[in-house]
């Protein structure tokens, strides 16, 4: 089939996949921004900030890096790099103003916990604190190697776990439940 030829995707399809270079598959952009190891770092740290999926934390950097009108990647290198990263320099004031407002605007906009939620059912302490274990564990083993996709998914598959369990929409909140139900 001649390029002129190849089936033109529609707008949903262009907007929600992307073309990989390498293997001409179609991937989803937000895996595809989240193979930098400076991004992902910047969405978990947006994640426990906001607090809130990935989704929410990608859409909340892509924001706050159009309106400093920055890209996002240089915005999460800019977050990421501290103290003791290879830059060393504080993130310029405009793009933290925008960084902030991004934050607050998703905040906001986030409906308020517990409201109109029916009461929930608690799994026992020991599989909550099993649970917890190996999400720290999986943590643990991302933290040693960023760009290991099996740790990356062993991650997911954990915070989907004490989602489930604790009833909790956002990975914050359900890490955050699950350590008060085993500590109380």
């Amino acid at each position: 089939m001649a390029a002129a030829d190849a089936p033109v995707p529609s707008a949903p399809e262009r907007e929600s996949t992307t073309r990989d270079r390498v293997s001409g598959t179609r991937t989803d952009p937000l895996r595809a921004l989240l193979r930098d190891p400076a991004v992902a770092r910047a969405v978990g740290m947006l994640m426990a900030t906001i607090p809130g999926p990935a989704r929410v934390a990608v859409q909340a950097l892509t924001s706050a890096a159009e309106a400093a009108g920055v890209s996002a990647v240089d915005l999460a290198h800019a977050m990421t790099a501290g103290p003791g990263g290879t830059e060393g320099a504080p993130v310029p004031a405009p793009v933290e103003r925008a960084l902030r407002h991004a934050v607050q605007a998703v905040r906001e906009a986030a409906p308020t916990p517990g409201a109109g939620r029916w009461p929930r059912l608690l799994p026992s302490r020991e599989e909550a604190e099993q649970a917890l274990a190996r999400f720290f564990d999986a943590r643990v083993r991302l933290s040693a190697v960023p760009g290991d996709d099996e740790a990356r998914r062993s991650v997911e598959d954990t915070l989907f776990t004490l989602c489930v369990l604790m009833a909790q929409p956002s990975a914050y909140a359900a890490v955050r439940d699950a350590v008060q139900y085993v500590d109380s």
